[in-house]
């Protein structure tokens, strides 16, 4: 069972995801997640990078629809969500299993925000993903700071790797890696 410390932060996780806020994730979440990033970005409506964030978000959804059981075939509630990362994340034995679900989340953040394609996520970028997903960009630096290891003011994909493992198993809330979505404690 997962500790209250890490339902606090998955639920947080779930919270930024669920786009209309209405304890669901659906399908619309994430086309709203492109449009975000469309805008945020200034790319062209209908043009390539939009193709392209639409496609990706889509793929994302299914890809979690598909891992999640749910009661619904087009929605996951917050319960599935939290049992899911309790039972097949945090207190499973497969790690071949995790090690993918934290590169398919990671590779996601980096796919969405890592625009100039340079490997990294720059500060700019990171104060992207917090725009976009509504997080309060007052947290954005402190993140940051913290989830640079190696002080180089670019992120890794390890670093965030790290980041999103701390994120989702310590319950040592003093964490750096508990910053990946900013203030969670809120």
């Amino acid at each position: 069972m997962i500790s209250d410390i890490q339902k606090k932060k998955v639920v947080h996780f779930f919270e930024l995801l669920d786009s209309h806020k209405n304890e669901h994730l659906q399908a619309d979440d994430f086309s709203e997640i492109a449009e975000r990033i469309r805008l945020g970005l200034g790319y062209e409506a209908g043009g390539e990078k939009h193709v392209f964030l639409a496609k990706k978000t889509a793929k994302f959804f299914h890809t979690l629809l598909n891992a999640i059981s749910h009661e619904n075939k087009q929605v996951i509630t917050k319960q599935e969500w939290i049992g899911f990362i309790d039972q097949k994340i945090v207190n499973s034995k497969d790690e071949e299993f995790k090690e993918e679900f934290e590169e398919f989340i990671i590779g996601f953040l980096f796919d969405l925000f890592d625009d100039n394609h340079d490997g990294y996520i720059s500060t700019d970028e990171y104060v992207d993903m917090f725009v976009v997903y509504g997080i309060d960009i007052k947290y954005s630096a402190k993140a940051f700071l913290k989830l640079d290891l190696n002080k180089d003011d670019k992120l890794s994909r390890n670093e965030l790797i790290h980041a999103f493992e701390v994120f989702l198993f310590s319950d040592d809330s003093n964490q750096p890696g508990n910053w990946i979505f900013g203030n969670w404690e809120d």
